[in-house]
C-alpha cells in the first residue's frame, strides 16, 4: 500500500506540512509505504486549458514536475492534499494541483483512480473549525468525481503561526487518525 501526500503550503514549518506528516507516519506505521511532495518547492506550470490531454489519452502534455506527482498517484492507493486556507479558499499551490488533475476527467486514464481513497487537511488562522468545510468539501467532490473515495476531511484552525500545531495534542491525533483511515 502507497500513500502520498501533497503540502500545498508555502511556509517552512508549516502547519499543514506537520499535520499531513502525522498522518503519513500513521499510515507507515501501519505498514504503506508514503511519499510527500512540496508543491512550492517544484515547478509545476498551470493548466493550458486547450484539452490537449483529451486527445493524448488523459496524459497531460505539459512536461514538468506535475508529471512526479501523476506517477506518484497512479501507484498510490491513496492521497492526502493539504493547504492552508488562504482567503475562503486554498492556495494557489494546490490549485495548480487541482487544475492539473483535469487530465484525468473523462478520458480513459480515469479508470487509474477508481478506489483510492483522498483525505484533505488544511489549516487556517480563524478560530471556527467548521467555517471551511465547504470549501474542502467541494475540492474532495471533484476528486470524487474522478474515482476517488473521500476518507477524511479535516480543518485545523487557529495556526496563524509557524509550526503553532506541534502544541496541540488533539490536533496532532486528528491528523494522526486520518494515516489510519488511510490504510484501513
Amino acid at each position: 500500500m502507497k500513500i502520498v501526500g501533497i503540502n500545498a503550503s508555502p511556509r517552512e514549518e508549516s502547519n499543514t506540512r506537520i499535520a499531513i506528516q502525522a498522518a503519513l507516519e500513521e499510515a507507515e506505521v501501519k505498514g504503506a509505504t508514503v511519499e510527500i511532495f512540496d508543491v512550492t518547492k517544484m515547478n509545476i506550470t498551470p493548466c493550458q486549458g486547450d484539452n490537449a490531454c483529451k486527445a493524448n489519452g488523459g496524459k497531460c502534455v505539459i512536461d514538468d514536475e506535475m508529471q512526479d506527482i501523476y506517477d506518484a498517484i497512479n501507484e498510490a492507493d491513496g492521497v492526502i492534499l493539504g493547504t492552508p486556507i488562504y482567503w475562503y479558499n486554498v492556495s494557489a499551490q494546490l490549485k495548480l494541483v487541482i487544475d492539473r488533475m483535469y487530465s484525468y476527467y473523462m478520458t480513459p486514464a480515469v479508470d487509474q483512480l477508481k478506489g483510492k481513497k483522498i483525505a484533505m487537511i488544511t489549516s487556517q488562522a480563524a478560530d471556527d473549525e467548521g467555517i471551511y468545510d465547504k470549501e474542502r468539501m467541494r475540492i474532495l467532490k471533484s476528486f470524487e468525481a474522478v474515482g476517488f473515495e473521500i476518507v477524511a476531511n479535516e480543518g485545523f484552525a487557529a495556526n496563524n503561526n509557524p509550526a503553532e500545531i506541534t502544541n496541540k495534542s488533539d490536533d496532532l491525533k486528528r491528523a494522526t487518525a486520518i494515516g489510519d483511515k488511510m490504510v484501513e
